[in-house]
Parts: structure tokens; C-alpha cells; sequence
């Protein structure tokens, strides 16, 4: 991931607009998103975010206003899902920072099969790019977490999911909360929630 980071950072770059380098941050972010359940080493693989780096892929459309409802965010709450992918969560957590936005982050207790650890967020230098890193022992589940993690969603604009389990933790409990879902569908019932094929990336916004 660390190899790939130069590359990815100067593919955002090359957006010309604000919107253009959040739309390619969004996407890679998404592309990342690539674990199969059963083969825990090929989140370390990056082959779709490497195709969209070489512009091999069809990008991954953005469904609704995810822009609009970005720029306008002021306090954003971002949930981390894979380790391996954590790095272009920095990238677009940048981007998101280079809009205005104060970002909190959410990691797991270690150890919690692959998914992003403190450890993994210090080692990306995330400290450095949010507010907060809070860590949670299982999926954020609005209203049963700590008190001062509850209190940061309440004061959120926006909510980024990552992941299938975020994505299924966070759906039916966003108490008016938008919220930006990105992942890759893996299984038929995330496909038939989504509208989406197997396979296929989501960067959807729900407001």
C-alpha cells in the first residue's frame, strides 16, 4: 500500500476542480474496498485501484449528490474497514480536510480479523490528518457506543461508511444522518439492498 501511495496521491492531483480530486479520491477509496471474505490476503492486491490508476477500469459511478453533500459537511465521522486499504482513506480524508471538513475516525480494537487498527492509522500518519481516532470493539452502532463517540455522530454532517459490516451496522440506524456508503458487493443479499451486481463498486450517498 505505502508503494502505491505516490501514484494514487498524483492521480488526485490531477484533477483540475475540487470536485474532480474528491471524485477520484472517492473512487480509489472505493476500489480499495476489494477483501473477499474467505481470501483474507487479497486486500493487499489493490488490482481495481491499480487499474483505475492506469486508467484500465471503468470508474465507479458516484450516485447522488456526493459532492454537494461533502462540500457542505463541516464534521464529518469517518468509519475505516480493511487494514490494507486505509492508506487511500488518508488520501481522501486529506481531500476532505483540503475542503474544509474537521474529520473524526473510527478504527477497530486489535485484533479484529483484517479490518484498520490504531496501529494502522499511525502508520498512514492519520493522527496527523483528523481530529479524533476513536477505536471501537466491533462495528460503530449509532446510540451503543461511548459517550463521547455518540456525541461526535450527533454532531456529524456526514457519516463515511466503508465496508459491507459498516454498511449493514450504520444502514437502518442513521437518525437523519447522511451518509456516504462505500464498498465492493460481495454476496447477493448486499447486492439485492443495493440495486448493485456482485462485484460492482457502490459510492453512494444517502440523505
Amino acid at each position: 500500500m505505502h508503494q502505491l501511495l505516490p501514484s494514487a496521491k498524483k492521480y488526485i492531483e490531477k484533477g483540475r476542480t475540487p470536485q474532480e480530486r474528491f471524485k477520484r479520491a472517492c473512487r480509489l477509496a472505493s476500489a480499495g474496498n476489494v477483501a473477499p471474505m474467505t481470501v483474507p490476503g487479497e486486500a493487499f492486491r489493490f488490482r481495481e485501484a491499480t487499474s483505475i490508476l492506469k486508467g484500465k477500469i471503468r470508474l465507479p459511478p458516484l450516485i447522488g449528490d456526493v459532492f454537494g453533500t461533502a462540500q457542505k459537511a463541516t464534521r464529518i465521522l469517518y468509519l475505516t474497514d480493511n487494514a490494507g486499504e486505509i492508506g487511500f482513506d488518508s488520501l481522501l480524508i486529506a481531500t476532505l480536510r483540503e475542503m474544509g471538513a474537521r474529520v473524526s475516525l473510527v478504527v477497530k480494537e486489535d485484533p479484529f480479523f483484517e479490518d484498520a487498527t490504531m496501529k494502522d492509522a499511525l502508520s498512514f500518519s492519520m493522527d496527523k490528518l483528523v481530529d479524533n481516532i476513536f477505536t471501537v470493539n466491533g462495528f460503530f452502532i449509532p446510540g451503543r457506543s461511548t459517550s463521547q463517540l455518540s456525541d461526535i455522530f450527533k454532531r456529524s454532517d456526514l457519516v463515511i461508511a466503508k465496508g459491507t459490516g459498516n454498511y449493514e451496522a450504520l444502514k437502518d440506524q442513521r437518525y437523519g444522518k447522511a451518509a456516504l456508503y462505500m464498498l465492493k458487493v460481495k454476496c447477493q443479499p448486499i447486492a439485492r439492498k443495493t440495486g448493485a451486481k456482485i462485484g460492482s463498486f457502490i459510492v453512494k450517498i444517502e440523505t
